[in-house]
Parts: structure tokens; C-alpha cells; sequence
């Protein structure tokens, strides 16, 4: 089997609650999101999705993964999409960077894989570990009576885990955190994500201030690892690290936060995965925006990953939006149940809502 066409995609990927908000003042009410078509001579074609989260997340843009996927996507012409490992050997040693523009190349070729041999791309990266996942949802910003219907509102439709936004006021964080907490019941996992929005000092300000009665995981307070690290060791609050795995475990942290499109897609997300798991360390899987594929992509990592280390994966299509394929959704008791269908676990795609493709190569 080879590749004999790559078609590049985009739509905006909204936001369903009007303003998106992160540490230092970020806010946005969606992004565009790319998404790749791989076709091959079998007939057989592979889908993938990825929306960087603006220029100041991460080190990646929608103009920059644009620009490496035109420079890439005639590299992988004639290669076999069955082998993703191959096809990922091929981008690495082509561009250093680009991560998230190989990383939908990589998801669209599991896709293809998964669909050439009949079964789930989560059979594929480990087994069907588990038969139903826990989402996870967002809480930004706001004056804590707003944060505390709003998380309340999520928790009556069944979320079970809520990513809740701090990194701005470490004294009005805690207020807020503190005040969504006693509003919720105890089985909601919450785990406050500062996106690196603090130095240590503030951080600890927050933990001292949210209380030591109240011991929930911290993501990211800090620019670096070491600092973060810190944070985790001065108040003795577990800190969530992004991928920075053995570094990070061997700092004290205790748990990992896998963004598909930051490594490269499922190839190297799982080796990730695999290692946080045997370090004992605790695993959410996420990604930086999207809709439909986004969450299929998500569900795929999640439902093979051992559910006692699987803090919970992040289910796009509970708040953006539009569709532009049928995939899992969340279900009444807050879980979501992987799709069996072959490959990343998505219906027919809605080519009405993408458009007219912004390029495509042909062998």
C-alpha cells in the first residue's frame, strides 16, 4: 500500500460558551483547525485533526503547522501509511520541528491502518483496556459565583472531572477553587491548570491560601519543571508536568498531561504513555483544540491506557463545535465509550463543512 494523495482541510473549531480564557489575559472564542486527508492506491483513506491554540500556547501556530505540512506532505507520497513508525522516521529526519503537522500525518495513518485490518486504533496501541473513559471538561475564568454555576452545570449534565483554569491573582484563584469545590460533589475530580502562568512564590501563595483541607492536583504552575517541581515539593500538593516524563518523575511529579499534536501524534504519545504508566505516574490525555476527530483521536489513547492510571481524556466535542463527523460522546454518567468502528472512531466526514481544501499533492 502507498500514499498517492495528501488533501489539507480547515474550519473553525468554536467555542460553545462565548469566551475561552487561560492565564494572562489569553481568550479566544475558537481557533481553525487543520485537518489532513491521506489517500492510497488501496482505496483506503485516513483522517486526522489538530488546532494549534493560538501563538502564545504552545510553540506551535496555525500558520506554522500550515507551512510545515505543505513542506512535508510530499515526503510521505509512496510510502506505506501501515507503518507509522516508518512514515515518522521519514518527517523527523525532513524537520526538526513541525510537531503538530506531523502529528496528524501519524493519526491519519493509524487511521488508515486500523481500517485496512478491521479494528479500533485503541486495539491497536495497547488493547481495550477500558470499556468506558472519563471526560473531562474546562472552567475558566470568572468571579467565583459565575465559576460555581457554570461547574455546577456541568456536573448535572454528568462531568466527573473538571480542568479548572488558575494562574492570574494566586489569592482570588484560591477563592474561586475553594469555592467550586464545596459547591461540588466529591467525586468530581478537579485539577486547576495554571498553563505556567506563575513564579513559585505565587503558586505556593495559591496552595497555601486554597487550604491544606483541600489537596487537589496542580498542572503547570510554573514556566519550568524545576519550579514546578518546587511548588510540588514546598506545599505538598501534586503537580501535573506536560511531557517532560522521566525529568519530571524524577522531580517528584506525580502525574502527566499527553497533548497528541505536542509529540507527534499516536506513534510517540504512546511510548509516552507506556512510560508514565510504568512510573507509576498519572495520565491525562489531551489536546490543544478540535472538535470531532480531535475526540476520537483523544478517546483512542484514553481506552488504552490502564483505567487506574487514566486521570481522564479531554472531550472536545462537549464544547466546541461544528461536527464534521459522527464520533463517541459523553455519556449521562460522565464516561465515554470508545467506538469500535476501524481506525481513529469516526463516522463519515461532512465535507460541506470543511470546504474546498486549502492544497493537495498527488503523486
Amino acid at each position: 500500500m502507498q500514499i498517492t494523495e495528501v488533501t489539507v482541510f480547515t474550519y473553525k473549531a468554536n467555542y460553545n460558551y462565548g469566551t475561552y480564557t487561560m492565564s494572562g489575559g489569553r481568550v479566544n472564542d475558537g481557533e481553525p483547525s487543520l485537518v489532513i486527508r491521506i489517500r492510497t492506491d488501496s482505496g483506503i483513506e485516513g483522517w486526522a485533526e489538530n488546532a494549534p491554540l493560538g501563538s502564545d500556547y504552545l510553540p506551535s501556530s496555525f500558520t506554522g503547522e500550515l507551512a510545515a505540512l505543505k513542506e512535508l506532505s510530499p515526503k510521505i507520497l509512496g510510502l506505506d501509511p501501515r507503518s507509522p513508525a516508518s512514515v515518522a522516521a521519514v518527517l523527523d529526519r525532513h524537520m526538526l520541528s513541525g510537531l503538530a503537522a506531523k502529528s496528524i500525518i501519524d493519526m491519519a495513518c493509524w487511521d488508515i491502518l486500523g481500517k485496512s485490518v478491521g479494528l479500533p486504533t485503541h486495539v491497536l496501541l495497547g488493547g481495550n483496556l477500558a470499556k468506558e473513559v472519563p471526560a473531562f471538561c474546562v472552567i475558566g475564568f470568572g468571579d467565583p459565583v459565575s465559576a460555581v454555576k457554570k461547574a455546577k452545570a456541568e456536573a448535572a449534565k454528568g462531568v466527573i472531572a473538571m480542568q479548572l483554569k488558575v494562574g492570574d491573582d494566586p489569592l482570588e484563584d484560591a477563592c474561586r477553587i475553594r469555592a467550586i469545590y464545596e459547591a461540588l460533589p466529591k467525586n468530581v475530580r478537579l485539577f486547576p491548570d495554571a498553563n505556567t502562568g506563575w513564579n513559585i512564590e505565587q503558586a505556593v501563595t495559591y496552595c497555601r491560601a486554597l487550604g491544606q483541607d483541600i489537596t487537589i492536583p496542580l498542572e503547570q504552575p510554573c514556566r519550568t519543571l524545576a519550579d514546578s517541581a518546587e511548588v510540588g515539593r514546598r506545599t505538598g500538593v501534586p503537580i501535573i508536568a506536560d511531557e517532560y516524563l522521566v525529568a519530571a518523575h524524577k522531580a517528584g511529579i506525580t502525574g502527566v498531561n499527553i497533548k497528541l499534536s505536542r509529540v507527534g501524534g499516536f506513534t510517540k504519545a504512546r511510548i509516552l504513555r507506556d512510560t508514565a504508566v510504568a512510573l507509576d505516574m498519572m495520565v491525562t490525555v489531551d489536546d490543544t483544540w478540535g472538535c470531532a476527530l480531535t475526540t476520537a483521536q483523544n478517546t483512542q489513547l484514553a481506552a488504552s491506557t490502564r483505567p487506574d492510571r487514566l486521570r481522564a481524556v479531554d472531550i472536545y466535542t462537549e464544547w466546541t463545535n461544528p461536527m464534521i463527523a459522527d464520533v463517541a460522546r459523553m455519556q449521562p454518567n460522565g464516561f465515554v465509550v470508545p467506538d469500535d468502528l476501524p481506525g481513529n472512531g469516526f463516522g463519515t466526514i461532512n465535507q460541506d463543512i470543511l470546504g474546498e481544501p486549502l492544497f493537495t499533492i498527488v503523486a
